[in-house]
């Protein structure tokens, strides 16, 4: 894993194709108070990851961001019985296989409050997806809301960023963006995200934004921000 922030936040990425082309996928690992880790959007679970979480800390909270990133959970489900399960809205009546602990709103649960920032982003009539901030590191971490597929050289990876917006520059794939017909509650979303204090972002598809992670955020959602 890639440590992030020192002894606070990792990542570790792996390989995963949309549709047959490669767009990769990002697990996030946040330790919160008495050595508890939170596992955003978890990824395909193998020994070594097993091994490397274990010297962190206790697996406590696991989270999916939205209602695509749901592909792992059974085997998380299986290594960490201890863990809570925290679904988004809508993902419960997907997986009826899975017994969740709670569902994720605009609220933080008693295990991360005073600790991240959470709210959702909200005017897609598709899904809406939960988004983090973890003021200690000064990070935002979202999942499918912002994408940056450069510069990878897989040709049908870069076909799929150009023709979604998410190439050259970190931006929500137009695929989704597209669902977006409340723009209002998606501008009272984005003006609470604003507020927060970060200055990098850890993107589930793409490219990670190491600096000038608000600036970026605000350029990204211009198209939103300025009706």
């Amino acid at each position: 894993m890639i440590e992030w922030s020192k002894d606070r936040v990792w990542y570790q990425d792996m390989p995963l194709k949309m549709s047959g082309i490669p767009v990769g996928a990002r697990m996030t690992v946040i330790k919160l108070d008495e050595q508890k880790l939170l596992i955003h959007s978890p990824i395909q679970l193998t020994t070594k990851l097993q091994l490397e979480l274990s010297k962190l800390g206790q697996v406590h909270a696991i989270v999916t961001p939205n209602m695509n990133h749901h592909l792992f959970l059974s085997e998380w489900w299986l290594a960490y019985p201890d863990a809570y399960f925290f679904a988004p809205p809508g993902l419960q009546n997907k997986r009826t296989d899975l017994a969740f602990d709670d569902a994720l709103s605009a609220h933080s649960p008693k295990i991360w409050q005073h600790q991240l920032y959470q709210t959702l982003l909200r005017g897609s009539d598709r899904m809406e997806e939960v988004i983090f901030c973890d003021p200690e590191s000064k990070t935002l971490i979202v999942g499918d809301t912002l994408a940056w597929l450069k510069p990878s050289t897989n040709i049908c990876t870069q076909m799929l960023g150009l023709i979604n917006g998410c190439y050259l520059n970190p931006a929500m794939p137009y695929y989704w963006r597209r669902t977006f017909n409340d723009k209002t509650r998606l501008r009272q979303s984005l003006q609470e995200i604003l507020t927060w204090p970060f200055e990098r972002i850890i993107l589930s598809h793409g490219q990670v934004i190491d600096r000038g992670g608000k600036d970026s955020f605000h350029h990204a959602f211009r198209w939103a921000l300025n009706q």
